[in-house]
């Protein structure tokens, strides 16, 4: 076979790698694409919702109930030099780290509010479907037999020790609840029980609806396999890890079949220059995710 056969039968895998790849990953690509919109978007697909943005002016300003950042980030310096034997330093990068969140909640609706306290930009999402409650009952059920959270930790760091991992600090970051439904001849109701505090939930799942939105969210934020094995949440989390690989195909078999056309090459070029000047740019600004 020549080297032109060889490159042309290539271009024609590639090709059909790329298709069918995306074919097969299409129902993947819409979950993705579209929960990931829901996230940056609270009022899609909600007839209900709503987001306000505007700026607080005068004396309803939250700034000027903040403390100077160039002051305070001295004073807390001064107590820091003292005790850790400082004796050259200069300040930079004094900022806020984030956000100010408030929740106010009333009969009608969880308003939720983000505000950057420099600027006073406000941004309001209005979310009547989180007033929505199908909680019927709360309440605490004392067993004698409590889970033992230091028991647990104890028994686990004699396992790390039996892997010569020694001298450490423990906490349990989260722990499993117990969840059954309880049928009556009324009602369907789920019972949530929390192991280490004894609280309880009762909710009437009669009450509950259907939200497209927490839907696609929901799915969104599944990640990582099942250790239980394999199970349909298991294909899903695959799919994901497909999607990542097939995205790096696509990127690899488009420049290629972008080479080969040559009508195309210059605006090809151009629109794959600005992409990479922008990605490199956002990743320099983001650059502190990576801390």
């Amino acid at each position: 076979m020549s080297k032109k056969s060889k490159f042309k039968k290539f271009h024609k895998i590639n090709r059909r790698i790329h298709l069918y790849a995306g074919l097969f990953m299409i129902p993947y690509i819409f979950i993705f694409g579209l929960s990931g919109l829901i996230f940056n978007h609270a009022a899609l697909m909600s007839d209900n919702r709503s987001v306000d943005t505007f700026k607080l002016e005068g004396k309803d300003q939250l700034s000027t109930l903040f403390p100077n950042l160039e002051e305070l980030a001295a004073t807390i310096t001064d107590s820091i030099k003292g005790e850790n034997n400082i004796s050259s330093f200069s300040l930079d990068n004094i900022k806020y780290n984030n956000t100010m969140i408030l929740r106010y909640t009333n009969k009608d609706a969880d308003h939720r509010i983000k505000i950057d306290v420099p600027t006073n930009n406000v941004e309001m999402m209005t979310l009547p479907d989180f007033v929505e409650n199908n909680t019927v009952n709360r309440g605490t059920v004392n067993l004698l037999n409590k889970l033992n959270t230091e028991e647990i930790l104890h028994r686990f760091e004699n396992v790390l020790a039996d892997r010569g991992i020694n001298n450490v600090s423990s906490r349990i970051q989260r722990l499993p609840n117990l969840e059954f439904d309880l049928v009556t001849n009324q009602n369907n109701y789920r019972v949530t029980y929390d192991l280490q505090s004894g609280n309880y939930r009762l909710a009437d799942l009669d009450q509950r609806k259907f939200k497209w939105n927490y839907f696609f969210v929901n799915l969104h934020q599944v990640h990582g396999y099942p250790l239980g094995g394999f199970s349909l949440k298991w294909l899903f989390v695959f799919f994901a890890d497909s999607l990542a690989v097939l995205m790096i195909i696509w990127a690899i078999s488009g420049v290629i079949m972008w080479y080969k056309m040559k009508k195309q090459f210059v605006i090809g070029l151009v629109l794959l220059g600005v992409s990479v000047v922008i990605a490199i740019a956002i990743m320099i600004n983001q650059y502190e995710l990576g801390f």
